[in-house]
């Protein structure tokens, strides 16, 4: 009806319906060129009931109407929908572009009067992060403030407090509806609910997917699922929900290993997520989020004494001392990990905190776990990787609700008799990246009675005889698995997972496995026999440290879930021919393969080569390494490349092709890229090169 209005269309009658409706509009249009624009969209506009529909082209006539739609959205799926025929994906402002929307928006005699405010104002622009909307509110917010120090308090309200509150963002802004409503329009409170975990790590902070799903499903967000492969594929789904509606930007770290997604949140959504939890007087939640801010000591007792969630990792936290006799009644999240230097935990501090279900002392440098720790009756989550400890404490088999553990990169030597097997709500253990298995962990294994299939990640020796032991715990279903080969006998030097030895146990749930068999020489991968020995949930695959590995193989290929490969030190490995016959591959590093010249060697006989899935390449210290193939290579979906280390790299064979699709970055170092030989020359012009700093010795 307001199409009909803006038309001067009076046919349209208040009683007709839809279908009528555009019927008449596509009547009265379809002879005219149309232009119509669509701002901010959340669904599937249906463009026939609006009179857009393409008509049909009638026998000689020779060009129908052009009929446009440009539409708005911060929902990647709604383009989906709606098949839209190009995207653009509109960037934040750069700093330049941000200063000047934010002086047009200005007091211009303000800034002009005081080289001290106009300082200040820049700085204010910067915590705006590129935003257009963040700049125009605090710039217009600021303009009637005429004294340096109401100028200087409303950066550090922002800037060091994120209280954007007291500035300009009352609960009914512009801005702050412009988040909600981002906020609201996704799909489920699950998904609401991760959005508003991941302000609790700091500001600018790529978070990794391995950290953010394991919070989601610690906090209780994904609970209803029977192994934790279910709950890491909900999660990935709500992560890729959140990036699709712009919450979320993924982002590539060229030091990122084993092709982990990496996400940021922009600063002043963070700190709309942060308002929505804290600030609000409407809001009964409070958190209290002092994360990657240098804090050497806790805040003080008052400041986070009424807090429900709290989380200072990645601070410089020495100690907890002074915290003992405090009262935090209604904490159930705290979270300290990355604070490298913290050594100990008061032994009466978990009595201060009745309330505690999430527990993150991760990445720390505490030695001991107390024994007070017991007390901790509500406690479901615990994260104790990465700390030098060697004992756990008996007590720990009284935390009769704790259903994740874990305790990956320690260095544990004694776990008393029954403190893990006496944890009946436990639903994942991870107690890989540790020593070999010894005898009193397969106890506590064989042992445990829990009322759910506990998901395990774990390292053993690379024999039958450990695998067999794998398949014959009860209860247990193996997550990540690290065959060592420390002992590795020269009759075992062949592995081959076809075998009937890789029973349901081992392979079925199998989300990661890590090949760190120093003495193997041949690697077969298969999807087995029969059904239930197929790796069928197999996403991660790593070679480590072969020092005699001279070939990788696959028969049976069924891995329609394998997307990540890692190969490392492996000097007599001569190709990887065969990762053309994973069809979903997405992540490819080599890393020290000395001996290898050709990443493919055997392409078959057919021109072009599709290897349809793979989007980041990542080949490093490959001294020998000189082409990717023997022939021309088609990547359809390549995004990233980053070449480290490799001088006899002379030529990328990329078709022109690849850049109608998703290639944008290479990285590599400034002589490397100046030396490729390109046959397309107008392909190393589109492409944005990012050079690494050049190593010295």
């Amino acid at each position: 009806m307001d199409i009909a209005k803006s038309l001067g269309l009076k046919t349209l009658q208040e009683s007709d319906d839809e279908r009528t409706c555009g019927d008449k509009l596509f009547s009265f249009l379809k002879k005219r060129n149309c232009l119509l624009l669509l701002d901010d969209i959340w669904e599937h506009v249906d463009l026939q009931l609006l009179g857009m529909a393409h008509s049909v082209i009638e026998q000689g006539q020779q060009q129908q109407p052009r009929k446009v739609v440009v539409f708005t959205t911060r929902s990647e799926t709604v383009c989906a929908q709606m098949k839209a025929e190009k995207k653009i994906k509109v960037r934040c402002l750069d700093s330049e572009q941000a200063w000047q929307l934010f002086e047009q928006n200005s007091d211009g005699d303000v800034l002009s009067s005081d080289a001290g405010i106009k300082f200040i104002a820049e700085e204010l622009a910067k915590e705006c992060a590129g935003l257009p909307l963040a700049l125009l509110t605090v710039a217009r917010a600021m303009s009637g403030k005429r004294s340096w120090e109401a100028w200087n308090d409303a950066l550090n309200q922002i800037r060091d407090r994120h209280e954007w509150t007291t500035v300009c963002l009352p609960e009914d802004s512009v801005m702050y509806k412009a988040f909600k409503l981002s906020y609201d329009s996704l799909e489920n409170d699950f998904i609401r609910k991760c959005l508003l975990c991941c302000a609790l790590w700091p500001e600018d902070h790529m978070i990794s997917k391995l950290e953010l799903i394991p919070c989601w499903i610690g906090c209780g967000i994904i609970s209803e699922f029977n192994v934790i492969n279910e709950a890491l594929a909900k999660g990935c789904s709500y992560l890729e929900a959140l990036i699709a509606t712009s919450l979320l930007e993924k982002c590539t770290d060229i030091d990122s290993s084993y092709g982990d997604t990496l996400v940021k949140m922009h600063d002043v959504i963070r700190d709309m997520a942060l308002l929505m939890v804290s600030g609000l007087e409407s809001n009964k939640r409070k958190w209290i989020v002092k994360a990657g801010i240098g804090l050497s000591d806790l805040p003080r007792q008052e400041e986070w004494q009424e807090a429900e969630r709290a989380s200072f990792m990645r601070n410089k936290i020495t100690s907890l001392q002074g915290y003992e006799a405090s009262a935090f009644p209604k904490l159930s999240m705290l979270i300290l990990l990355g604070n490298l230097d913290l050594e100990a935990i008061p032994s009466s501090l978990f009595a201060s905190m009745p309330h505690l279900t999430y527990l993150d002392l991760g990445c720390c440098g505490i030695t001991e776990l107390p024994m007070e720790i017991g007390s901790l009756t509500e406690l479901q989550y615990l994260d104790f990787s990465f700390n030098p400890i060697a004992k756990l404490p008996a007590e720990l088999g009284c935390l009769c609700k704790l259903e994740y553990l874990f305790l990956n990169s320690t260095r544990l030597k004694i776990v008393p008799n029954g403190t893990i097997s006496n944890l009946l709500m436990l639903k994942w253990l991870d107690i890989s990246n540790n020593p070999l298995v010894p005898e009193w962990w397969w106890d506590e294994l064989k042992s445990f009675k829990g009322r759910h299939q506990l998901s395990v990640g774990i390292n053993i020796n690379a024999t039958t005889d450990n695998i067999q032991r794998l398949n014959m715990l009860p209860n247990v279903s193996i997550w990540g698995l690290t065959l060592d080969g420390e002992n590795i006998s020269k009759h075992e030097q062949v592995m081959d997972l076809g075998t009937p030895q890789w029973g349901c146990r081992v392979s079925d749930k199998l989300d990661i496995l890590n090949i760190v068999c120093l003495g193997l020489r041949r690697f077969v991968l298969a999807a087995g026999i029969s059904r239930e020995s197929s790796f069928g949930c197999l996403k991660r695959l790593h070679f480590q440290f072969l020092k005699l590995l001279v070939e990788i193989s696959l028969k049976r290929v069924r891995f329609y879930n394998l997307r990540e490969i890692y190969i490392s030190n492996c000097p007599m490995l001569k190709d990887v021919s065969w990762v053309l016959q994973l069809p979903c591959l997405k992540f490819l590093e080599i890393h020290s393969c000395g001996k290898m010249k050709e990443l493919i060697s055997e392409v078959g006989n057919s021109n072009s080569i599709t290897i349809s899935s793979i989007q980041t390449l990542t080949l490093d210290k490959m001294s020998n390494l000189n082409r990717i193939a023997n022939r021309p290579l088609h990547f359809p979906y390549l995004e990233f490349i980053d070449v480290q280390d490799c001088p006899e790299l002379k030529k990328l064979s990329f078709r022109a092709e690849m850049l109608k699709n998703k290639l944008k970055e290479i990285c590599g170092e400034y002589y490397w890229w100046n030396n490729l030989d390109w046959d397309d020359e107008s392909i190393k012009d589109s492409l944005t090169p990012y050079f690494r700093p050049p190593i010295w010795t």
